[in-house]
Order: C-alpha cells, then sequence, then structure tokens
C-alpha cells in the first residue's frame, strides 16, 4: 500500500496571518500612493478597519491580490459575491505583479527588523500544528501556499515543525494549488488517490478535485459563507473543526 500524502495551505489552514497581513498591506498601500506612514500593530487600527479588513481577507490569494482589497476599501466598494470580486480584479490585474513585489519587501522590512513580533502576529491553530508535526515525523508532509518562503520556514521552525525545505511549495515556485499538487505528485511514489489537499478558499480547490485529488474546505478559520455553499454544491467535502480533520488524518494513516 502506497502512502498517503498531506497537503496543507498556509493562511487560514496552519494559521491565522490576518494580522500580520493587515499591517503589511496597509504600509504597503501607503507606499504604493507615496505616503511616508507606517503601522507597527494591530492597535493602530479602528475596529471597523479591522473589521472591514477581516471580511474581505478570506478572498485573498497571494500578496498581488492585497491591492484589489485597498481598492474595496479606499473606494468603498460593495463586494457581494466572488463574481464581484473576479471583475474587479481583471479590471486591476495589471498592477497585480508590482503591488505583490512592494508587499513582499515591507514584509522583508518588517520581520527582519522585528522578527519575534513579527511572527506572534499570526496565531496557529494548536491543533493542526501538532497534526503537521506527527504527519512531518513520517515523512507525508507538504506545504502548498502563495505565501512566501521565508515566512512559511521561520513560523514553521518557531513551532517545531522541522519540514525540510523541498516540501514547500510557495509562491515563487507555484503558479496555483492544483499546480503544486502536480508539481508534489510527479516527485512523490504516491498516487492521486493517496493524496488529500487543505484549504480554506474554496475557489483553490475546484481544479485539484475536478482532477482527481482528494481536497478538503478547511471552515476552522470562518470562511466566507459563499464558499461553504459553493462546496456543498460541487460535493466537496468541508471539516469545520479539528475533530472532524482528526479522524480523516487517522483514516489515512
Amino acid at each position: 500500500m502506497l502512502d498517503k500524502v498531506y497537503v496543507f495551505d498556509f493562511d487560514g489552514v496552519v494559521c491565522d496571518s490576518t494580522n500580520e497581513c493587515m499591517i503589511t498591506s496597509w504600509n504597503t498601500w501607503q507606499k504604493w500612493n507615496h505616503k511616508d506612514l507606517k503601522r507597527k500593530s494591530v492597535a493602530e487600527f479602528s475596529s471597523e478597519e479591522i473589521s472591514e479588513f477581516r471580511k474581505l481577507r478570506p478572498r485573498v490569494r497571494g500578496a498581488g491580490e492585497y491591492f484589489i482589497l485597498n481598492i474595496i476599501l479606499d473606494k468603498r466598494i460593495e463586494i457581494k459575491n466572488q463574481e464581484d470580486y473576479e471583475i474587479l480584479l481583471e479590471s486591476y490585474k495589471e498592477n497585480i505583479p508590482k503591488f505583490k513585489k512592494l508587499f513582499l519587501e515591507e514584509r522583508e522590512v518588517f520581520r527582519k527588523e522585528y522578527p519575534t513580533d513579527w511572527i506572534l502576529l499570526h496565531t496557529v491553530y494548536e491543533e493542526v500544528i501538532e497534526v503537521l508535526r506527527s504527519i512531518n515525523s513520517e515523512g507525508k508532509l507538504y506545504i502548498a501556499t502563495l505565501k512566501d518562503f521565508l515566512s512559511i520556514r521561520m513560523i514553521l521552525d518557531y513551532y517545531s515543525v522541522g519540514i525540510p525545505d523541498e516540501r514547500i511549495f510557495d509562491e515563487s515556485r507555484i503558479r496555483s494549488k492544483f499546480d503544486a499538487l502536480q508539481q508534489i505528485l510527479k516527485i512523490s511514489t504516491s498516487l492521486k488517490r493517496d493524496f488529500l489537499f487543505f484549504d480554506d478558499n474554496v475557489t483553490h480547490l475546484y481544479e485539484s478535485y475536478a482532477d482527481g485529488f482528494n481536497v478538503y474546505l478547511t471552515a476552522w478559520s470562518n470562511p466566507i459563507p459563499e464558499y461553504l455553499e459553493e462546496a456543498f454544491k460541487k460535493n466537496i467535502p468541508i471539516i469545520r473543526d479539528f475533530k472532524q480533520l482528526y479522524s480523516i488524518i487517522n483514516k489515512g494513516t
């Protein structure tokens, strides 16, 4: 029997990175607009700013799309569904690569100056960390994310998840989550049916699900209700709590 392969998204699955992303996104937007303004803590944001950012954050797929989030907030655009978001994304698509570069530069500055403070802005899900440690000790763990490598490395090292570098498929190595699964499949001795992929954004799961990978929408990070509805319509399994995660992992092992 071939080994199972467990592939985890990072933001929203392993940890809640909203606070760090909010600070970095805000600082990047100021720089984009040629303003010399910086924030370093959540305390510098109003409750309204935090609430509005949290509503939109689950739709963001990669650093460049924080440009769209800031456009929505700045222009007070109402986003009713994923289609509204995609239309806006298409309108501003030429800015996404430029904003991504600037965003990652701002993150690097923050991370380098205040490494521990930066890490602690990420609230890890301890139950998931325990699962990752266990799977990693068996050599079955991969990370597939549009986050940058060093961020993942620093956070996982801080919480003693010593996954090898080559098993982290970050934004520099992949075009999409489906691309990550295809790359992992090529280097694995396991079959497609032995893969289990966990992500909190349902739009990341469509291609992989259609291609025959086992995918799961995780719901412990309070995903957008629309994502849950879409998963239900498409028969994509939803994991609502850590007990369900444990059950799936135990069945696989």
